[in-house]
């Protein structure tokens, strides 16, 4: 079985695919009109905005904390994530039509700190899935 020799290799590959394409939206101008439209207000766009701050974030430290390329290491990913989310948003200030704002370092930690116990939930998961013995049928 080939691929299965070779997702120790495309999980952190699919992590760091994930936050490029990320780190690349959050130093993009943001077409603000265009998602006004499509979301019908300013305060939908916000909504928007936050709620996708938090869930890419909770999404990249899952990704992140269960490749298994880390090992027993996996905590540093978290504290990584939180200097990246600060990094943007200082960058974010030089990009036109954007403001880095700390309360977006805020939300990107609430979705770190929901992405981590979720990975540490699925690791308790698979660690108690692999000590059972199994029973031969």
């Amino acid at each position: 079985m080939t691929c299965c020799r070779s997702w120790p290799y495309l999980h952190p590959a699919g992590f760091t695919m994930a936050l490029t394409v990320w780190t690349v939206a959050l130093l993009s101008k943001v077409p603000h009109e265009s998602a006004k439209q499509v979301l019908g207000s300013d305060w939908g766009v916000f909504v928007f905005g936050k709620t996708l701050h938090v869930c890419v974030y909770a999404g990249l430290a899952v990704l992140g904390s269960t490749a298994a390329a880390f090992g027993r290491k996996w905590v540093w990913v978290l504290p990584a994530l939180v200097v990246h989310g600060g990094l943007t948003e200082f960058f974010q200030q030089f990009v036109g039509g954007r403001t880095g704002r700390i309360e977006d370092v805020g939300l990107d930690s609430i979705g770190i700190a929901l992405g981590g116990l979720v990975a540490w939930g699925l690791r308790s998961v698979n660690r108690r899935v692999s000590a059972e013995p199994s029973n031969p049928a």
